[in-house]
């Protein structure tokens, strides 16, 4: 390992036995997990978009933090002014905010729990069972069965005295080493509620700027323009897009261009935010 690695490794233990209530001495990492964990904790920084932490999630941190859904609440728990989202690789739970799918139960239990364990890292697994058995059809909850482990963390926020929960879930049950896999997954859930906050002050900032954009522009989009619109929103890249529609590189760029000019924006997280309007007004 490093000596840069050793340093980094020492300052996240040494901040971890200041602060969190999780025993710095649990974490032991060998040369390779060192590395492997300090460069997931880099990474965070290039996560600027909701596929970037979808992409993020999804690789070596499934290494130290297992989960194929994760969940994440924030607000003033004690009155119930929460709101959720989830971020998950199976078919049909999509990323992205819940919606018309109370999970009530499933995070007041948690945080309870969460609360009562002194605002520690903890595992839940028969103990949840009630909480995911809440009748819907939707393929979040269709999903929860499936789910035997569940680990929930959160963040306090000391300046608005709110908190932030996430619960991890995943089809395996954890064996051994659980004190250091709690130490890792809180590190780790610490590094996700600062990209997670970042994200959401992103997106605040992109409504803001969707508001004052008219609408009158959308409507002059052709069917391809509304594709390519619709592609860009979901994070793809102008060669991401030239593959899909077997279109040049040139022609996309036209063909943003154009659609810039039409919907009165001047750069791509404008037009997504421009297109994520459009749809709710089209829904609402």
């Amino acid at each position: 390992m490093t000596t840069r690695t050793v340093n980094v490794l020492r300052a996240l233990t040494t901040g971890l036995d200041r602060g969190t209530g999780v025993d710095g001495d649990a974490l032991e990492l060998d040369a390779e997990d060192g590395a492997r964990f300090v460069r997931i904790l880099f990474e965070s920084r290039l996560v600027g978009r909701h596929s970037d932490l979808l992409a993020w999630l999804k690789g070596e941190m499934q290494q130290f933090l297992p989960h194929q859904i994760l969940i994440a609440a924030w607000g003033d728990f004690s009155r119930w002014n929460v709101k959720s989202e989830v971020v998950s690789t199976l078919p049909g739970v999509r990323a992205g905010p819940i919606g018309r799918c109370a999970i009530d139960d499933l995070l007041k239990h948690s945080y309870a729990q969460w609360i009562r364990g002194g605002r520690q890292p903890l595992r839940l697994e028969g103990a949840a069972a009630l909480a995911l058995r809440k009748p819907c059809s939707c393929p979040l909850h269709s999903a929860f069965p499936g789910m035997r482990s569940l680990l929930v963390d959160g963040v306090r926020d000391k300046r608005s005295g709110c908190d932030s929960l996430y619960i991890a879930l995943d089809p395996g049950s954890e064996a051994g080493g659980q004190r250091r896999s709690e130490a890792l997954a809180h590190l780790l859930l610490c590094q996700i509620d600062i990209v997670w906050r970042r994200l959401a002050a992103f997106r605040l900032d992109e409504l803001r700027g969707a508001d004052a954009i008219g609408a009158s522009g959308a409507q002059d989009l052709s069917a391809r323009e509304h594709e390519i619109l619709g592609t860009l929103s979901r994070g793809s890249s102008n060669s991401d897009i030239a593959e899909a529609l077997e279109i040049s590189l040139f022609t996309v760029k036209n063909h943003l261009k154009r659609i810039f000019r039409k919907i009165g924006v001047s750069n791509r997280t404008q037009a997504a935010a421009r297109y994520y309007a459009l749809t709710a007004q089209q829904k609402a």
